[in-house]
């Protein structure tokens, strides 16, 4: 079939790197103010989470899943609340976050006298959003046609790298406040943040790496430090590490049953309650 795992995986990096593009190419071929710049910086990422939101939605609905309601984390903590409310609460506190740095880096910009870069256009900001929201509809519609057949891992991989394309910009968002206070170079801070901003889209398109032993060089050197635990070597902490996390996402991936136990026992009850 011409539409696998692989062309799949293509498709949302093309989609991914399309959409870091927009702002950049606003930013260094179209005269962008660093205000209008990080407005649709800020656009995508509460547009990206809210269509990562709808996919979880949609998967827990189609194919309800233990990870979805009792979600254990790669920290083993296991969790009482939905998977789904879990993100939202995260990602959209992080997103208001973003609104107030944003608020007031612009602020400081305009303080220090630097009212090109602060100066917003809104006739850019609209293209710019609406450009980028075109990527994501497409994005979210090709995820919809087949998210029913998704593992519950892979709408956890997709919440997570949602998550950090937010607190990447959130990072760079207060060290670059830190840099405008100290420096006033404000024009190269917001090169440089553009420019972390697209390698970081690149790096989370590329394959994900999980080798199922260390590497030999790494092995050596993590076996030549003091050890938390003596005795153990660092391969074979791995190989737990390893193996936890297998359980760990065996455990997620189950089918969620116990929302069809209290049907069917309220179903039974009121029976019951109707034969007498």
């Amino acid at each position: 079939m011409f539409w696998n795992d692989r062309t799949s995986k293509i498709f949302h990096g093309l989609i991914l790197v399309a959409v870091t593009v927009v702002p950049a190419a606003g930013w260094f071929f179209e005269e962008w103010s660093a205000g209008t710049t990080l407005v649709v910086y800020w656009f995508e990422n509460v547009a990206a989470c809210l269509f990562i939101a709808v996919r979880i939605a949609v998967h827990q609905r189609l194919s309800p899943r233990n990870g979805h309601f009792r979600h254990q984390a790669a920290d083993r903590r296991g969790s009482q609340s939905s998977f789904l409310k879990g993100f939202l609460v995260t990602s959209l506190v992080f997103c208001a976050a973003h609104g107030l740095f944003l608020g007031f880096i612009l602020f400081m910009l305009n303080r220090n006298g630097e009212h090109g870069l602060a100066d917003i256009d809104w006739r850019s900001v609209e293209i710019g959003c609406v450009i980028v929201l075109v990527f994501l509809v497409v994005d979210l519609g090709v995820d919809l046609v087949r998210v029913r057949s998704w593992s519950f891992l892979r709408i956890e991989q997709t919440a997570y790298r949602g998550l950090g394309r937010v607190v990447v910009v959130h990072l760079t968002l207060v060290l670059g406040l830190l840099g405008v206070a100290m420096t006033g170079a404000s024009s190269a801070l917001f090169g440089v943040f553009v420019v972390l901003k697209t390698l970081y889209a690149l790096s989370v398109a590329l394959p994900q790496w999980e080798p199922a032993a260390p590497p030999v060089w790494l092995s050596r050197v993590m076996n030549r430090l003091p050890n938390v635990h003596p005795g153990e070597k660092f391969e074979d902490h791995w190989a737990k590490d390893r193996e936890d996390e297998a359980k760990r996402r065996e455990g997620n991936e189950q089918p969620w049953t116990n929302a069809r136990a209290r049907n069917r026992k309220g179903g039974e009850r009121f029976g019951q309650n109707v034969q007498r």
